[in-house]
């Protein structure tokens, strides 16, 4: 590795960047000072250029100080950039424009990168697909491989915290670029009371989301399937995918599966086998942000703490500066296994030697809340009688921490304790006996839950937990189905109420180790609000349903031999973990 060398940085505000269109985006740029030329760094963001998510990143002059250009953009219609503010739909071909006009930077030596996380990494996603040859490596962190599943929706379920919150969070610099710089104070105070907001119905007429300053909002909502609008930029088809990718991501983020997705079918479905090697992946235990070893209720440990600088440097000083570093050397997937709490280094994703495990939930009929007869073993069940619960909308489960975005104190973020909510008779719960040993799960996990209800839509939620010996019970994953969704994101169906259904549905990616004396616990309901909006039992797919529509269900979840309920967990053996 070379001696380290470190620039003295000038800074050039607001260039101004000429799209094809003629619409004008501005940047900083940061350049090092000194002889020869130098690989280029874009960052394009919706969140202030000068801000340039210093939250979780260093800021861009410390990059330039290791001898890379810093671009920093606000895009299309945010803040000091010209045009009007769509998510989403201007992105490809404004990073193509951006990238060209960097890599005609009178200093830059041809090889450019992009980083960002979240709608920043998004970005760097949409542009080498737009313009694959002028990019050189990419590292997206945080984000999707679209906007419609694991963004806007799960499973036919709104992410509602979200989504509610980041339009408003989006708003306050619309409202000074729509001549109401008055507003702005109104717009803030909005989203610092928007979770006074969430019960609110109906969902596409909001007392605190602006139709004026967060019309998109609205736009979403007017499309709660997956239909065209979505798949326009869904990333589905990674087949000539050419640029080398760092997937950096978070056992409790929003976006995780979109990650682990990205970097699955990179690293399987492109056809060049020199791109699909140089693909990585790096999962801490961090929340959307900041990325800490303390996550919502949890210390993760030292080892926890944002490594994500350290590791970005050294993949752009290999792929722009050609640094022999050996990261390319490492095995690809680097995952940090909380309980135990440590980083390990795989070389797929999923784990090859992964033992895909059914555990099966029993009880004898009574497995509402804490007090209840729920157990949860690895035997099938064979009669059984069923559990049963009253869903009321209108007294909806509340969400204890989980995968929501972006800021812990307005969404339901991270690890905590769901004894809160295991209290209730409308959950569920089904623990294991104390573990005899360390069991470890890491991987993907599956959810196939048997059901009726007595409405003709309603949702069905799993939940992960691990159950501390002094009774503790920390959420791992959370997952949701709506019923009407149950065979398509395209068209959904209602359900015929009385009849038994097969819910089969992803919950989640986690890696825990469950100490010996804790339990592995699961949590069934049919609400995890306001992480995702209520089912109002009624099939419904517009959101203009209010609250008369509200109507009680009674849910059946069945584990007998001819309906055996249960979740498929990622069991790694010990010996070889």
């Amino acid at each position: 590795m070379k001696d380290t060398e470190y620039y003295d940085v000038r800074v050039q505000r607001d260039a101004a960047i000429p799209m094809r269109d003629g619409v004008a985006l501005f940047a900083d740029i940061y350049s090092p000072v000194g002889e020869g030329q130098f690989p280029a760094l874009l960052m394009r963001s919706p969140y202030d250029k000068s801000h340039s998510e210093f939250i979780t990143y260093m800021h861009p002059e410390w990059y330039a100080r290791q001898g890379f250009i810093v671009v920093t953009q606000d895009v299309r219609g945010k803040y000091a950039s010209e045009g009007e503010f769509r998510p989403y739909h201007f992105e490809r071909q404004d990073g193509a424009d951006t990238i060209r006009f960097v890599k005609s930077l009178p200093k830059c030596n041809g090889k450019i990168g992009m980083y960002g996380f979240s709608y920043v990494g998004a970005t760097q996603l949409h542009a080498s697909v737009e313009a694959p040859e002028e990019l050189t490596a990419i590292a997206p962190a945080f984000t999707n491989d679209g906007y419609y599943e694991d963004w806007s929706y799960k499973n036919g379920a709104l992410l509602l915290a979200f989504l509610q919150s980041w339009s408003v969070f989006l708003a306050p610099d619309q409202a000074a670029r729509k001549g109401h710089p008055d507003e702005i104070g109104a717009v803030l105070d909005n989203l610092n009371h928007i979770c006074e907001g969430y019960g609110h119905l109906p969902l596409n007429d909001h007392p605190k989301i602006s139709r004026e300053f967060a019309p998109y909002y609205y736009e979403w909502l007017e499309h709660p399937t997956f239909d065209d609008y979505w798949k326009q930029w869904h990333l589905g088809d990674m087949s000539s995918f050419s640029t080398p990718a760092l997937h950096i991501g978070g056992w409790y983020d929003v976006f995780l599966q979109g990650t682990l997705r990205n970097y699955r079918r990179m690293t399987t479905d492109c056809q060049n086998e020199q791109v699909r090697a140089s693909q990585k992946l790096v999962i801490g235990p961090w929340y959307h942000m900041p990325w800490s070893q303390l996550v919502g209720e949890a210390d993760f440990g030292q080892d926890g703490g944002n490594v994500v600088n350290d590791v970005q440097l050294r993949w752009f000083q290999h792929w722009l500066q050609g640094v022999d570093n050996g990261v390319m050397d490492e095995p690809p997937v680097s995952i940090f296994v909380m309980g135990e709490n440590k980083w390990r280094q795989e070389h797929q994703w999923p784990l090859a030697r992964t033992q895909y495990t059914k555990f099966y939930i029993h009880s004898a009929g009574g497995a509402n809340s804490l007090t209840g007869d729920g157990w949860l073993d690895t035997g099938a069940p064979q009669s059984e009688p069923a559990d049963l619960y009253v869903y009321n909308p209108f007294d909806p489960v509340p969400s204890l921490g989980g995968h929501s975005c972006c800021i812990a104190g307005l969404t339901p973020m991270g690890p905590k304790d769901q004894r809160p909510v295991e209290i209730r008779n409308d959950v569920l719960v089904y623990f294991t006996a104390p573990l005899q040993e360390d069991v470890e799960l890491t991987g993907p996990v599956d959810a196939v839950i048997y059901a009726s209800s007595t409405a003709d839509d309603t949702d069905f939620t799993v939940k992960l937990v691990d159950v501390h010996p002094d009774g503790k019970s920390i959420n791992l994953l959370e997952g949701i189905q709506r019923a009407s969704y149950r065979e398509s994101n395209d068209q959904p169906s209602p359900i015929v109420p009385g009849e038994i259904y097969e819910y089969r549905f992803c919950v989640g990616s986690t890696s825990n180790l469950f100490k010996a004396g804790h339990r592995i616990g699961v949590e069934i309901s049919s609400s995890n609000f306001p992480a995702f909006d209520r089912n109002l039992n009624r099939f419904h797919v517009n959101k203009d349903a209010g609250y008369t529509d509200i109507q009680n269900a009674t849910q059946k979840i069945y584990h007998d031999a001819a309906h055996p309920t249960h979740l498929v967990l990622p069991v790694i053996p010990r010996q070889n973990a």
